[in-house]
């Protein structure tokens, strides 16, 4: 085989006349690579062993396999996408070409065929063959690069496999640290209806500017998805409780703001919030935080608190539940310690500046950096880990102490 064979399409003639296999070959064998087969039953062993035959061309009438019955053996098998072009004669009536065409014949020739013909259909079928191969191998292609994309093509967010694999990795390094963490989940409500009422371009459109209020201003470490048509989610790592509240109210306040309109008529819209700060332990699993985060987003509303706002402010309503532990075992739990806020941080600060005290206790400052602490350790190759567990340790055992003696158990709460 000369390097231009490489480049050509083979194919198989059968045909019981030694005289017309001669004759196609010398027609076909500049462009194609040719296999010769004297009746169907040769072909159908020999295709077995050229899995390469892109295409067949077989005569109608043949002894001990006829080319209706090899047709019919191709497309029951694993080659039931090759083309196979039938080639009749003068005594083959209307009633086999109609048969044969019924059993996936690709197309037709009539002996005594013109070399002109016989060229110009094989090539059309090996092109269509080609094209066809393309076209599978370009969705496969398609295929795998979603499977392993980690982007949502629309609004550039983590996709859900992605958010997901973030969750899994922060939650197993929560628990090994003993560090907090939060999700919150984002449901633009009815999103179907808007698309179908308003269409996809509007719904789109929301769904994009959705997506950037909550992207914007997060940190390096948070991740932010698009986890369902109508769905988003906040990871954010190492994030206390008060410090997830926070976000909350500046995202509800940015999208409350946001105006989506056409040909100047806003569209009013609603979007609903769960935030879960779940109780890290060991086994706690991507599934069962989701499923607390989603217990609040699926709250009915009479659960929620819903902003009112005046007819000459944002139309847009947005719901906003939090839970801190599973809704099973909330009553349970005991109500956390106190954090210290930024501006309780700030004002301690500057009380150690000027040599004075602050009524802030010192356990309540610490529990506030610690987020701060979290984030210095993962900047430096968690070289501090012993440093950083053994303070959140004495913190623990300051707290079940206090906890034992002072501090009764609430509810989850539930903020606006």
């Amino acid at each position: 085989m000369t390097d231009s064979d490489t480049d050509k399409t083979t194919l198989m003639v059968v045909d019981d006349s030694r005289l017309m296999r001669v004759a196609a070959r010398k027609i076909l064998k500049n462009d194609f690579i040719i296999i010769e087969a004297a009746d169907g039953e040769e072909a159908w062993e020999t295709l077995q062993q050229h899995p390469d035959i892109a295409l067949v061309m077989s005569d109608l009438s043949m002894p001990n396999l006829d080319g209706l019955g090899l047709l019919k053996r191709i497309r029951e098998s694993r080659f039931s996408e090759l083309p196979v072009i039938i080639i009749t004669g003068a005594e083959d009536d209307d009633g086999s070409k109609k048969t044969a065409l019924a059993a996936g014949a690709s197309d037709f020739i009539t002996k005594p065929f013109e070399s002109v013909q016989l060229l110009a259909r094989a090539k059309a079928q090996a092109r269509q063959k080609n094209v066809q191969e393309a076209l599978q191998q370009s969705e496969a292609e398609k295929q795998q690069l979603q499977e392993t994309s980690q982007v949502e093509p629309m609004t550039g967010l983590a996709n859900k496999r992605a958010f997901i694999n973030h969750l899994e990795e922060n939650l197993a390094y929560a628990t090994r640290h003993r560090t907090e963490l939060s999700l919150i989940l984002v449901r633009i409500e009815k999103y179907k209806v808007l698309f179908l009422r308003r269409g996809k371009q509007v719904a789109e459109q929301l769904a994009r500017e959705v997506a950037r209020i909550l992207a914007n201003g997060r940190r390096r470490e948070d991740t932010v998805g698009h986890i369902a048509l109508d769905t988003f989610g906040v990871l954010l790592p190492s994030a206390n409780l008060p410090g997830s509240k926070r976000v909350v109210n500046q995202l509800t306040e940015a999208i409350e703001q946001l105006e989506i309109s056409i040909e100047g008529v806003s569209i009013p819209f609603s979007v609903r919030f769960g935030l879960c700060n779940p109780d890290i332990r060991p086994g706690i699993s991507a599934d069962e935080v989701i499923t607390q985060a989603e217990t609040r987003l699926s709250s009915p509303p009479a659960a929620m608190s819903t902003p009112v706002k005046p007819a000459t402010e944002s139309p847009n309503q947005v719901r906003t539940a939090v839970v801190m532990t599973p809704p099973a075992a909330a009553t349970e739990s005991p109500q956390e310690p106190d954090v210290a806020t930024p501006a309780e941080v700030q004002k301690a600060l500057d009380a150690l500046v000027n040599n004075s005290r602050t009524n802030t206790s010192a356990d309540t400052l610490v529990r506030g950096i610690l987020p701060i602490l979290d984030n210095w350790n993962l900047a430096n190759g968690q070289r501090y880990d012993g440093l950083v567990t053994a303070l959140r340790t004495a913190l623990e055992e300051a707290e079940t102490v206090e906890t034992a003696t002072t501090r009764p158990q609430q509810p989850p709460e539930l903020v606006d």
